[in-house]
Order: C-alpha cells, then structure tokens, then sequence
C-alpha cells in the first residue's frame, strides 16, 4: 500500500483541436506553466509529432510524453499551419470522439477541448456544425444548450450553429421552453445559483413592435416565458438586443438567452473575449472549451493567447467539484 498523497486534482482531458490551428501550441503554452499544471490532472489527447512540431517551430518546452494520450494519424498527414485538410479534420474528430468516450467511462472527470474547423471536420468524415452537435450524439444527451460565460457576462443560446434564414422556423414555443428549462437548470445544479434570473432577447428590431415587424416575439417568444414565469421561473424581456446592451441591462440577469448565434456572440467576445468559456449545459459530461476559434492566421507564430484556455480548464474543474 503507498503511503504517498493520494491525487484528488481534477482529472481533464484536452483534445488537439485542428492540428493546423493554434490548439497545439496553446496545449504547450498551458503545459509550460508548471504552477497552473500543478493544480490539475491534466493530459491530453493526440500525437507526439504534432507537439514535436509546434515545439521546434515556437521554441515552446514540449509536452511530457505520459501525458500524452498517443493517437494515430493518417497515412501521409504533415503539419500544415493554417491549411484546410481533410486529415487534419479527421484527426480532430477522432479526438473529441475518443476523449468523449474516455469521460464516459469515467477515466476523466472532464474534457477541454480546443479549437476545430468545422470545414476541415467535415471534410474528415465528422457530419456536424461544431463540438455541442458532436458531443450531444456521441453521449446520447438529452437537451444541450451552448452557454458563453464569463464573470463579467453569460450568454446561452436558443438556436446554435445554423443558416440565419432559419432562425424563424427554429423558434417553436416548445424549443424554446425546453431550452430555457435547461439554462435554468444548469445554472441551478452547475453554477449554484438558486434561483436564477434570466434576461430574453428578442429575434426582430424593437421586440416586434407588437407586431408591426414580425409576431415571433407575441406568437412563439412570449407566451414561452409565460408559461415558465407561471410555473416560478424568472425570465424577462424580450428584450430588443439593441437598447439592451447600449443599457447594459445584461448586467440585472444571471444569464442573457440569445435566440441565435451571432446576436449572443458578437457582444461576448466585445465584453469578454480573453476570459470567456464556452460550456455545454445539459451534456451527461463536463465539457468546456476557449472560446475562439482556430486563428489560422496565426497558427505556428508563437503568437496564440492561452487565456481563454486556462479560463475553461479552471471552469471544468470547479464543476468536476461541484458534482
């Protein structure tokens, strides 16, 4: 029997994210902090020559080989900074795949994963528009929500990755109800927050007008939030997306629900861009992830801020304690 301390650090999986992105170099920036790494009980997912390789050309420390979870590559990849590829698509995707898999069969408490291109995966062979899609099926989950969070604002979405002219047809008063029952939860179970308060944006300019500019505010939006506000929820609005954040009335809610991508987004990363984490709530896993995307750009310049990154693996072990 060892008389040794036993390791109750968070056990966190981090995937490579694509290969020709920023994702390995900020794997070994986060593994050269050896106080934060102290703290964790971080590995990760992937192939010693891609950290090989970003290592040579950044002047980075490299990742200690126990830590890496050595996954094979296709015949004939090479690393190619910021270059769309199908290989380097397929490698991603076997990434979350595998530590998905791994965080099921509770060998790690949660995973990070970082940044993918969601051309490059579908190129790979992976049919999906990001993680929270890819994840919701590899897990059989039940309602998934993506929420951007950060101390300074949180944002969850009703409607993710899809073409904004189908937004409208999206926005059914049973989706959106079942949406906001599931932010309501998380925040509840996740975040501790015992009753939480949450702000509702509108999908038309000035929430309608009564319906002057479109009825999905009287029609779908509103009678959604009346039916959860009479059965004891908090939710508010809608509220025009405009004069909201000009108000900064984000600031009175727990959480703001976004009805579609880009309208939550684009005020995230304005407010909180270097702090922000991308977590999906109602997921049988904990998974967090940076919430930028790959910066083929920049990929292999050294340049990569790990920020972000070191937000999400702080956020995934608070909620690994939390469970």
């Amino acid at each position: 029997m060892s008389g040794g301390k036993p390791n109750h650090n968070p056990r966190i999986i981090l995937t490579t994210g694509d290969p020709n992105g920023i994702g390995p170099e900020i794997i070994l920036k986060i593994f050269s902090d050896s106080k934060f790494i102290s703290k964790f009980d971080l590995s990760v997912l992937g192939n010693k020559k891609i950290f090989d390789h970003y290592s040579q050309e950044t002047s980075l420390k490299n990742i200690p080989p126990e830590k890496i979870i050595e996954m094979d590559l296709p015949s004939g990849f090479m690393v190619t900074p910021g270059k769309i590829s199908s290989k380097a698509g397929k490698i991603s995707g076997d990434s979350v795949l595998k530590a998905a898999h791994l965080c099921m069969r509770k060998e790690f408490d949660a995973m990070v994963t970082l940044p993918l291109s969601k051309e490059s995966l579908n190129l790979g062979g992976f049919n999906y528009p990001g993680h929270t899609e890819m994840l919701k099926e590899i897990t059989d989950s039940g309602e998934v929500v993506m929420i951007l969070h950060s101390a300074k604002f949180s944002v969850a979405l009703i409607t993710g990755h899809i073409p904004v002219k189908k937004i409208s047809g999206a926005l059914t008063r049973g989706t959106i109800i079942k949406k906001l029952i599931t932010i309501n939860n998380s925040l509840v179970k996740d975040f501790g927050i015992r009753s939480p308060s949450i702000g509702m944006l509108s999908l038309n300019p000035h929430a309608g007008d009564g319906g002057m500019i479109g009825n999905e505010e009287t029609d779908v939006i509103i009678p959604a939030m009346d039916e959860l506000n009479s059965v004891g929820f908090r939710i508010r609005g809608p509220y025009s997306s405009d004069a909201y954040f000009a108000n900064k009335s984000y600031r009175r809610f727990n959480i703001t629900a976004a009805v579609y991508h880009d309208q939550g987004l684009i005020p995230f990363k304005m407010i909180a861009f270097d702090k922000g984490v991308n977590f999906t709530a109602g997921l049988k896993i904990i998974r967090t992830s940076p919430d930028h995307g790959t910066a083929f750009d920049i990929a292999g310049t050294g340049r990569a801020d790990p920020q972000s990154t070191y937000e999400a693996i702080k956020l995934a072990a608070k909620l690994v304690k939390k469970k």
